[in-house]
């Protein structure tokens, strides 16, 4: 490839000229998927009540949550159990179900407009299934 130099990619040298292009990063949808450490929601009795309510609302319509079979979307009993997210085959952690989440995926919209608070609710009930 090239030289990586503040998000673009040295194409060619040109007398006097440099020719520079926008680098394609490999990402999911707006964000590159994290590695987890950098975002971690720990479960407590009230957030995953709320996350519980938050998933009727807004997950279950397409997502099982006491199922591994898919209804729209995969079901997501014992995801944290798991290795990789069932389609996009991401690794399972906070970072990744977060992103997931906010920007949609293969067959899922993107939930862009949750707080921060609801996504926190919502990843502490996913750790209970």
């Amino acid at each position: 490839m090239g030289f990586k130099m503040l998000g673009f990619v040295l194409i060619a040298f040109l007398p006097s000229t440099l020719l520079l292009v926008p680098h394609l990063a490999q990402s999911h949808g707006t964000k590159t998927l994290q590695s987890g450490s950098e975002y971690q929601v720990t479960p407590t009795p009230e957030l995953v009540t709320q996350g519980k309510k938050l998933f009727r609302r807004y997950c279950a319509i397409c997502h099982y949550s006491d199922k591994e079979e898919s209804r729209r979307g995969p079901g997501l009993k014992g995801l944290y159990a798991r290795e990789l997210t069932p389609v996009m085959k991401h690794p399972v952690n906070d970072a990744n179900i977060r992103d997931h989440i906010v920007q949609g995926g293969k067959d899922m919209p993107a939930f862009d407009d949750l707080k921060p608070n609801e996504l926190n609710a919502i990843i502490s009930f996913l750790k209970t299934l």
